[in-house]
């Protein structure tokens, strides 16, 4: 930082001392300058951010992609009450509904999807990769990816007590698209 100081003191000192000689002058000298072109540096049109709060206290943030609907679910396909408690071994399966914004090649679309679960404490449990690697190379139909689920579950828990958070990622693979979110659960 001092070393920083020391060279704005001597950017300070040497412009003061061109104002003083200029000033000093008898004659002022002017000197014809060439015009400068500056051209606009090209620049990505940034892709929209919305961030949502959906049922069952789902935070998410889109960025590209266009979100109709996220809730939670069991297996049996019905909706996770609204505190989020839920039993050991119960599965809880997010499902997202996207609208728009996946990047269309070749008439396929290529999700990723990721997560980490902690419990509050900061434990990891769990750490996924991208849970969707086996369609990389050939995609999905874009129908499909309409409707993406994340699936977590504990299989056992030494103190109730501690509530489950669960961070996701969904992005397209193709283009700059992404979700980002979390939601929180709890152990009857």
């Amino acid at each position: 930082m001092k070393k920083y100081l020391n060279y704005l003191f001597f950017i300070c000192v040497g412009v003061v001392f061109t104002s003083t000689t200029l000033v000093a002058q008898k004659k002022a000298v002017v000197k014809k300058k060439t015009p400068t072109v500056v051209k606009p540096i090209a620049t990505a049109t940034p892709k929209p951010v919305e961030e949502v709060t959906f049922e069952n206290g789902i935070k998410i943030k889109c960025i590209g992609l266009k979100i109709k609907s996220a809730a939670l679910y069991f297996d049996d396909q019905s909706k996770v009450p609204q505190d989020n408690m839920i039993d050991v071994n119960q599965r809880v399966n997010m499902l997202v509904t996207l609208d728009s914004g996946w990047a269309v090649v070749d008439g396929k679309v290529y999700p990723g999807g990721s997560q980490v679960i902690r419990l509050s404490t900061g434990a990891t449990i769990l750490k996924s990769d991208d849970l969707f690697a086996a369609y990389s190379e050939t995609g999905v139909d874009p129908e499909d990816a309409k409707y993406i689920t994340l699936k977590a579950a504990i299989k056992s828990i030494e103190d109730k007590k501690n509530f489950i958070n669960v961070n996701f990622r969904i992005w397209d693979k193709k283009s700059s698209g992404e979700i980002i979110g979390s939601y929180t659960f709890f152990i009857k």
